[in-house]
Formats: structure tokens, sequence, C-alpha cells
């Protein structure tokens, strides 16, 4: 499903597209929006949270709120 990405000036690029490579698996029939937020690459839908950190440029973890 198609993302919508806020303020995309704000993102890096390279963690936007292993951000959706990782919701398309596991989420893919989900319509959600991407941000920057506290330090982390945010994707909210509905009441979801989800917080993906990087280290050395990969997905090190996501938080779920």
């Amino acid at each position: 499903m198609p993302a919508t990405i806020t303020n995309p000036e704000n993102l890096n690029p390279l963690e936007v597209i292993q951000v959706m490579d990782y919701m398309d698996q596991r989420y893919p029939n989900v319509r959600y929006s991407v941000t920057r937020g506290n330090g982390s690459v945010w994707v909210y839908w509905g009441s979801m949270n989800f917080y993906f950190l990087f280290k050395d440029g990969r997905i090190s973890d996501v938080i779920v709120d």
C-alpha cells in the first residue's frame, strides 16, 4: 500500500526505503504515514505508532506504541 510521507526533506531516503520494505512485508494492506520523530522514523496509522531506530544505516530496533 502506498505510504504518505510527511516532510520528506527531514528524512533519509535510504531509511525510508528500509521502513517501507519492512511495512510492505508485514502489513501489506495498511495505509500509513511516515515522518521524522524523536530521532527515529515514525510510522503511524490509526492508533498504531512504530518508531524505527537506525544504527550503521540499518534498522536496529522497532518500538511499537
